[in-house]
């Protein structure tokens, strides 16, 4: 699952990342078939094709969650998943690039923590030596999806159980991507990031502000081992990459082709979102800001079919509710890591 071969001459996935669109993936005689609507919006929506590998192998809880970590990188192209070591975060991440990716050779990248280097005497050398590596590694990946013939295809980086020293090397020294800013970052749009980081108490002023704003999922548990899908349908990976909304103006629009109306259902945090935040005596920032028509508009596909559920009030709520809990995450001082889980539960994943 996780090579380092980022020119093998052999590549499952070179064909469907070139195969053309994935709206366009049909017969041979290059009409399309004679679908009913319904049949056209399931068969030719690459996202809804994503959403079902994702619900596969998963029940209901940990479908939501995957389908959370999916339209969060739709919105901001890295995800932090915090929880205690051993919850399965790792397996996590593997199960969303296994059903994106497939198994195709250096689309899928791990970048692990340098803690073997603690049973040496000489630390420093090999944790160096470790961390050229890990440079090196991102810079192959980084390359290679800007090249022509990975411009189409997705990759997906994972930082797993990182020191907080080691998440300021990558995300903010070489990435630029923590602390979230108002910009789009500079990373390739066909690059994702995954971060897993075992939540402490004992945080830095600089860690906790690196990690502040960044897109935060707590997962509680998650022991469901990686499936074997079969390689991503021809041009799944490029429609995706293509779908993604990040301008706020296309966002309205599509959520106004939804509801058919320029004007949302209203809006505020459930009932049980509510009482959880009172009890504990914190405010979420409510505004439909731009963050927040983002990743509303991405939890719907380009035909205006929700990710989470069906019915698209429904979506909205839901999706609404996901990231209003993630902005409080963010908010949590390193002594309220015990309302993490709380609040993953309050969304039902």
């Amino acid at each position: 699952m996780i090579a380092y071969n980022f020119h093998a001459a052999s590549n499952g996935a070179r064909g469907e990342a070139n195969g053309g669109r994935w709206e366009l993936a049909g017969p041979a005689s290059g009409h399309p078939p004679a679908w009913s609507t319904m049949e056209r919006s399931a068969t030719l929506s690459a996202e809804q094709e994503i959403a079902r590998r994702l619900r596969t192998y998963a029940d209901a809880s940990s479908a939501r969650l995957l389908t959370a970590v999916y339209v969060s990188l739709k919105t901001y192209p890295c995800v932090v998943l915090s929880g205690s070591a051993g919850v399965g975060k790792a397996a996590l991440a593997q199960h969303l690039a296994m059903a994106l990716v497939g198994n195709a050779p250096g689309q899928f990248v791990r970048i692990g923590p340098s803690h073997w280097t603690l049973r040496s005497g000489q630390r420093d050398y090999y944790r160096t030596l470790h961390t050229r590596f890990g440079d090196q590694q991102l810079s192959e990946v980084l390359h290679e999806a800007q090249s022509a013939q990975g411009a189409g295809k997705l990759y997906v980086v994972l930082f797993d159980g990182l020191a907080p020293d080691e998440l300021f090397h990558y995300l903010h020294d070489q990435l630029h991507l923590l602390p979230v800013n108002q910009d789009r970052p500079l990373t390739p749009p066909n690059v994702l990031f995954i971060v897993t980081f075992h939540q402490s108490a004992n945080l830095s002023e600089r860690d906790v502000q690196v990690l502040s704003g960044a897109p935060q999922i707590n997962v509680t548990s998650y022991r469901y081992r990686s499936p074997r899908f079969p390689l991503p349908p021809v041009g799944l990976q490029r429609a995706m990459i293509r779908d993604a909304v990040h301008d706020v103006v296309v966002a309205r629009d599509r959520l106004r082709v939804v509801f058919g109306s320029p004007q949302l259902p209203q809006l505020s945090p459930s009932p049980q979102i509510v009482s959880f935040l009172r009890w504990y005596g914190l405010t979420p920032a409510v505004t439909l800001d731009s963050d927040m028509w983002l990743f509303l508009a991405n939890s719907f596909d380009r035909f205006g079919n929700g990710l989470f559920v069906d019915d698209p009030a429904r979506n909205l709520q839901l999706a609404f509710d996901l990231r209003i809990v993630q902005r409080v995450m963010t908010q949590l001082n390193p002594t309220q890591t015990a309302l993490r889980p709380e609040l993953s539960r309050a969304v039902g994943c």
